[in-house]
């Protein structure tokens, strides 16, 4: 089986600490569940890039994408990633958080189309992070998700949160397969209840499916670990998907 290569998102973290005050630690913790490399804000290292790039190679973890929105200051973004070495941007909330306006759906990729020209330049790869509102009807009809499919440039792939997109009432598995010429980046993450955030493996959405699409694709780039919060600590929630995703999945 091969599967893209494999990073923790640093959310799970930054609900229980402050990450740029303990990054060390977070990296330390990220290493030792056994992830090479992390995804997170656009803004974490930005006091000291440089520190923060020799701090990375001293722990042996890369960063495999930053991730803002749509409001993101592409000009210190590009100056971190060139410093840092990260050619992957995840961006999310076109439309606005919620919103079923046409109107703001087709600004807000309008916003996003300047982005990625902007990062086409620099050799950038944008990618676009849903949650489950794109998936609503707009006030036109079509939804968000299908007005972002039909007119964001070709060049911005979709970031897939597999979890927000079966809190839709789809199969992520079937979407991420449907949508394949577009999957640029994965995000695996799992639920119980009412959007209950557990460790992989321990909720609803139905991975053993999603993780033979994600092996089918021929596109992605970077496939995430993500958590929005968690019960128990940050480190152990981590370490437990990493060993529900290598001993279930040989990943």
């Amino acid at each position: 089986m091969v599967y893209p290569p494999l990073c923790a998102q640093l959310i799970v973290f930054s609900r229980q600490m402050e990450v740029a005050a303990n990054v060390e630690q977070v990296l330390d913790a990220v290493k030792a569940a056994g992830f090479d490399a992390i995804e997170c804000g656009v803004g974490l290292g930005a006091e000291d890039p440089r520190g923060f790039a020799r701090l990375l190679d001293r722990k042996g973890v890369k960063i495999g994408s930053f991730h803002g929105g749509v409001s993101t200051d592409l000009s210190e973004t590009f100056r971190l990633a060139d410093i840092v070495g990260v050619r992957d941007l995840c961006f999310s909330n076109i439309g606005g958080w919620e919103n079923t306006s046409a109107d703001s759906y087709l600004r807000g990729i309008e916003t996003a189309n300047y982005m990625c020209e902007a990062c086409a330049r620099r050799g950038i790869h944008l990618h676009y992070h849903n949650h489950a509102y794109e998936f609503a009807p707009s006030d036109r009809g079509p939804s968000g998700m299908e007005l972002m499919l039909e007119h964001l440039d070709a060049r911005i792939d979709l970031c897939v949160d597999v979890a927000w997109v079966h809190i839709a009432g789809l199969d992520p598995a079937a979407f991420l397969r449907e949508h394949a010429d577009r999957v640029g980046y994965v995000h695996l993450k799992d639920y119980t209840g009412d959007r209950h955030w557990v460790p992989l493996g321990q909720g609803v959405v139905p991975l053993a499916e999603v993780m033979g699409a994600v092996e089918e694709l021929q596109r992605a780039r970077w496939v995430a670990y993500e958590q929005d919060t968690s019960d128990l600590p940050a480190a152990e929630a981590c370490a437990q998907s990493r060993r529900y995703l290598a001993e279930t999945f040989g990943y």
